[in-house]
């Protein structure tokens, strides 16, 4: 449909979108908008209560796997096992292990001297106790609440029953049968609270609307919103009908002329992005530090939009995530890389591209069935793809292990990306069917400057040589951070200092124009061709 047209059609939908609301004003019934206020508190209130059952659920399997820990000695191993099972559950905070009345340890380090444990606030039956104001010992912060069974408890991360997302304008709060507040998303006067603890399923004040909904026999989730704020959201204020409606019809003339012009939503429009595969692949060289030979390439996506303006990863990635896009986005990225170095790969039995996976994919598992179809099509060896995941993707350890393990099965290889700067331990990667992880930038940018973050990177290096885990450095930028890996003996790096990510096009005459036994030591090449880029 050309411009105009849009255009003319969406000032035609503004005036008739201005008039009809209008109209329709003087129909609206004040029965009809306090009912959907009701119906929507006690939505929110239903809501709160499903997210606290489920919080409470997922501490009751954390306290169980606590209780099937080997030994009970306060051992690195024992508090290792208490720090597993933390990650693991999704609202621990910190899991505790108490001895004859006192707490000795946690995941995070031994008491000393011990703390004398408190008697349980709310028995919740199946000798499940659970207390209100618990205040961290071994690191600062707001009282949490704990949940207790036998020798071990949980702290629950503040916020995980009421931290429903898309709902400011309502207060929502978990609290005992008698009144006792456990935890409130804002402020709430302490009557209001009272009163819906009295028994009512449905009261409302001449402030508030509000509603409760039992979690069990001894919690109630509850939600109210300000009812002068719940009136302007549902209800027509007579006053400025006429106010408003002189303007109305401009201010939507104005914005839906200006939308159209975005013509969608900023997910709708990476949506038909993906769908239009408006997006383009670099590749960055990785080279080989004792040959100074490029060995691989870092697959980075680009968003091309019109213009030619290249919208960079961190712009969009994010959104690809929140929006459920980000599988599509994955398989177009297998899709050009195995098209586009198809032939360069299938010449090169010993070159290999990297693609970033994400954490979605890595808990999904999906992409490998599309990936594993795009080299076969295109006759590329299964361990010339190696597969970056970050090391938020072992939060869920499970699904990870399962997906790298498929992955490894199939013949690809798997690198952990931006070493160090996220949760997994080396414990972990110890127990998972890894390849190589990348030291992250921000410790190669510390090598000459920053003595503490140069320990930190000699026991990363270290620990990798122990695992037999080959080591690619990102961010190289000088000879000195080259020198310093190259002695360590980290094996591959990439950055700035041998050339930024090039299209594909550049990056083949590299591969293929340049003898690869005469290494980089000038950069002619990639200089040339980053700046034919």
């Amino acid at each position: 449909m050309r411009r105009w047209i849009v255009i003319s059609a969406a000032t035609l939908f503004a005036i008739l979108a201005s008039t009809l609301p209008l109209v329709a004003m003087f129909a609206i019934d004040q029965d009809n908008a306090n009912e959907t206020l009701q119906l929507y508190v006690n939505d929110r209130a239903s809501y709160t209560a499903l997210r606290g059952e489920r919080t409470l659920e997922n501490a009751k399997q954390a306290l169980v796997r606590a209780q099937a820990i080997d030994g009970a000695d306060c051992s690195p191993e024992h508090m290792g096992q208490m720090g597993q099972v933390a990650v693991d559950a999704h609202s621990i905070e910190d899991v505790g292990y108490f001895r004859s009345g006192q707490l000795v340890c946690t995941r995070l380090g031994v008491i000393s001297p011990p703390a004398r444990a408190h008697a349980g606030d709310l028995d919740l039956g199946d000798e499940y106790s659970l207390h209100f104001a618990e205040q961290p010992i071994l690191f600062k912060g707001k009282p949490r609440i704990e949940l207790r069974r036998g020798d071990y408890g949980v702290l629950i991360m503040p916020g995980r029953f009421t931290d429903l997302v898309g709902h400011p304008d309502t207060t929502l709060g978990l609290a005992t049968n008698q009144g006792h507040v456990l935890e409130v998303s804002g402020s709430a006067d302490s009557q209001i609270i009272k009163a819906l603890i009295s028994g009512e399923p449905f009261v409302t004040s001449s402030r508030y609307v509000y509603a409760t909904h039992a979690v069990n026999d001894d919690l109630v989730a509850f939600a109210l919103i300000d009812r002068e704020h719940a009136r302007y959201k549902t209800s027509v204020d007579w006053r400025y009908i006429l106010l408003v409606g002189g303007g109305i019809s401009f201010t939507l003339i104005g914005f839906i002329v200006w939308v159209s012009r975005l013509q969608l939503s900023p997910a709708k429009t990476l949506e038909q992005a993906i769908r239009n595969r408006e997006f383009v692949v670099h590749y960055q060289p990785i080279i080989e530090l004792s040959t100074r030979r490029c060995i691989a390439a870092e697959a980075l996506v680009r968003w091309q939009q019109q213009g030619g303006r290249l919208v960079p990863p961190d712009q969009f990635i994010p959104l690809a995530e929140a929006s459920g896009l980000i599988s599509s986005l994955t398989n177009l990225v297998v899709e050009t890389v195995t098209s586009e170095m198809g032939t360069l790969l299938r010449s090169k039995s010993d070159l290999h591209v990297s693609i970033n996976i994400s954490v979605h994919d890595i808990e999904s598992a999906q992409f490998l069935l599309g990936l594993t179809t795009a080299t076969a099509k295109a006759g590329i060896d299964p361990s010339q793809i190696w597969l970056e995941v970050t090391e938020r993707s072992f939060m869920n350890v499970p699904a990870a292990r399962r997906t790298i393990a498929a992955a490894r099965d199939a013949g690809f290889r798997i690198a952990v990306d931006d070493f160090g700067t996220g949760y997994s331990s080396l414990a972990l990667l110890d127990g998972l069917p890894l390849d190589a992880l990348k030291i992250d930038k921000s410790f190669v940018d510390a090598i000459g400057h920053d003595a503490a973050q140069n320990i930190v990177t000699r026991h990363i290096i270290g620990m990798a040589h122990e695992l037999k885990l080959a080591m690619i450095a990102e961010g190289v930028e000088t000879r000195e951070q080259e020198t310093y890996l190259k002695n360590a003996g980290v094996q591959f790096g990439q950055g700035w200092l041998y050339a930024k990510a090039l299209p594909a096009k550049q990056f083949i005459a590299l591969l293929t124009c340049s003898p690869s036994d005469e290494g980089l030591d000038n950069h002619r090449n990639l200089r040339v061709l980053e700046h034919e880029a």
